[in-house]
């Protein structure tokens, strides 16, 4: 499986946070070109990241959702950051640079300030969550639809 290398502070993948659009684009056609023919949809990568820009017109923002985890790994560090449990992750995070503990949205999102980087996920669930009678009680595609939330859902780079 090929990778998508998270690099705080500078980007993912090959687009970087300062780039224009038109490099963008080369970025994201570049990545069309070499795995079109496995993944059977142009428009692939221009839903795999959200892009923007400044007023100048450069990056300053790059997020990668989570559906590309089926064809992609995505390493920071070596972590593949939505195949590793939103717990266990924010634990090895953290002694890279610490998150703001002080986040209004803490749970759903966790932002490391220092390293310009964002996980998020649209629904709190953690392992103790599988205890509860509340998840026991659910049908099993109901548990199957829960269990996605233990991993985050997209991951960001800003400046």
């Amino acid at each position: 499986m090929e990778k998508i290398i998270i690099e705080p502070n500078i980007g993912i993948g090959t687009i970087k946070i300062g780039m224009s659009k038109a490099e963008v684009e080369n970025c994201l056609q570049a990545y069309t070109d070499k795995f079109n023919k496995s993944l059977q949809d142009d428009d692939y990568f221009h839903y795999a990241f959200k892009v923007e820009y400044d007023s100048d017109g450069r990056v300053n923002f790059i997020e990668a959702a989570s559906h590309i985890k089926d064809d992609f790994h995505c390493l920071m560090n070596g972590i593949d950051v939505f195949n590793t449990k939103a717990e266990e992750l924010i634990k090895i995070v953290d002694e890279l640079s610490p998150y703001d503990r002080q986040h209004p949205e803490l749970g759903w999102m966790y932002s490391f300030p220092k390293l310009g980087l964002k996980f998020w996920r649209s629904s709190i669930f953690n392992e103790k969550d599988t205890l509860e009678d509340r998840f026991k009680e659910m049908p099993p595609e109901n548990q199957e639809e829960e269990l996605r939330f233990q991993f985050f859902e997209t991951v960001s780079i800003s400046s």
